[in-house]
């Protein structure tokens, strides 16, 4: 059975967890705000997997939550959000609003309506830290090792994820891996280095990042519970690689639902080509 890289569809398969009833589903819920952008929401219901089930995207596509009532409130105004396809995503099915758009210190709610669930999460959009660098340090092949550089600022609570996406391959961000960091283990002027990019329907491929990607980086900035629900992801992951079975109680700001809802804080959007540095 194929590993794919996408929050929604691990937890779309997550009945499938040795802790979980087969058949049994649970409302799945991943949803972002950024500041400056819109709020997006996908909603599914979990598929329930016996061994040896294949599963393909028409299997998905029926457990998307199309009537679902998915509503954000930034403390002020509350917005009914719109469901629309969006073929950028997979499921490519999305809620949003352009009513309401991100800002930097603002806290916002997420309610979630559907069948007998009532979901209930916050989060909030912490102050962006831009990216001071970016550069390849080493190349193997074709594969690049890419670094991050960022000043971590001196006042603790801060934690931050890195998205990335390949222009010709991406039409959205998604999550660069093992890249969730808290600085708790930070002080001042830090370097990560990307590998991969984790894309949805693909089999796990680390590091995928290659001389001549044209690639765009986020450094998000998030709080904490945000963090602790990607550190706890991206552990699952790890400790699933070669099992069909994934964990379903990551620890998340969802109250009666699977997945996340998360606020990020984005300084820019970073355009960087992957060259070798050993080339003249």
């Amino acid at each position: 059975m194929k590993k794919y890289f996408h929050i929604i569809l691990l937890l779309v398969l997550a009945a499938c967890s040795k802790t979980e009833e087969v058949g049994k589903s649970q409302l799945v819920v991943e949803g972002w705000i950024e500041n400056g952008g819109h709020p997006v929401v996908m909603v599914s219901e979990s598929i329930g997997i016996a061994t040896g089930r294949e599963m393909g995207a028409s299997s998905i596509l029926d457990h998307i939550a199309k009537w679902a009532k998915v509503s954000v409130s930034d403390g002020t105004k509350t917005e009914i959000l719109t469901g629309i396809p969006d073929s950028d995503y997979f499921p490519p099915y999305i809620f949003t609003s352009s009513a309401i758009t991100g800002e930097v210190g603002k806290t916002y709610t997420l309610n979630v309506e559907y069948k007998d669930y009532n979901v209930e999460a916050r989060t909030t959009i912490p102050e962006p830290v831009p990216i001071d660098k970016i550069y390849v340090q080493s190349v193997t092949d074709t594969t690049a090792a890419v670094r991050v550089c960022f000043t971590d600022p001196p006042q603790k609570g801060q934690y931050y994820k890195i998205f990335t996406k390949t222009e010709g391959k991406d039409a959205h961000y998604h999550p660069s891996a093992m890249t969730n960091l808290s600085d708790e283990s930070l002080d001042g002027y830090t370097e990560v280095f990307i590998y991969s990019t984790q894309r949805l329907m693909d089999s796990i491929d680390w590091p995928n990042i290659h001389v001549g990607d044209v690639l765009w980086i986020k450094l998000c900035s998030i709080d904490e519970k945000s963090f602790r629900y990607w550190d706890n992801f991206e552990i699952m992951l790890a400790s699933n690689a070669f099992s069909m079975y994934f964990e379903t109680d990551l620890e998340s700001n969802l109250d009666g639902a699977l997945g996340y809802w998360a606020g990020y804080g984005v300084d820019k959007e970073v355009k960087f080509t992957v060259t070798d540095p050993n080339d003249k």
